[in-house]
């Protein structure tokens, strides 16, 4: 997925090319807010979590989850390279917090 993104011109930063398998969830979220970075996850579970959602409100953070099941890396990049414009458009538009869904079909939803 990330060398998708990044031929398409993307800027894209790993998660494990910046923390290893044992950094916290909310650890991580305030470091990559810290950077600047947007969130593009597709761990769906972390909008239940309360550390986790703590972390992206108080650091402002920028969060898209991706929300299509198991798909393959490259599905999930085409998904993401559809609803490019439309994540971009949100960026430009709207400080964070907050949290979008990315759905199979591209859509993005505001979920907090």
């Amino acid at each position: 997925m990330p060398e998708a993104l990044r031929a398409a011109g993307y800027p894209c930063e790993l998660h494990d090319e910046h923390f290893d398998d044992q950094t916290q969830d909310a650890a991580w979220l305030r470091a990559a807010a810290a950077h600047k970075w947007v969130v593009l996850t597709k761990d769906e579970r972390i909008r239940y979590r309360p550390l986790e959602l703590q972390a992206i409100e108080s650091a402002r953070l920028r969060a898209f989850i991706i929300i299509c099941g198991n798909v393959r890396g490259v599905d999930t990049a085409a998904i993401l390279l559809r609803a490019m414009p439309r994540i971009l458009a949100v960026l430009e538009t709207q400080k964070g917090p907050f949290i979008y869904y990315v759905y199979k079909d591209s859509t993005i939803k505001h979920a907090r």
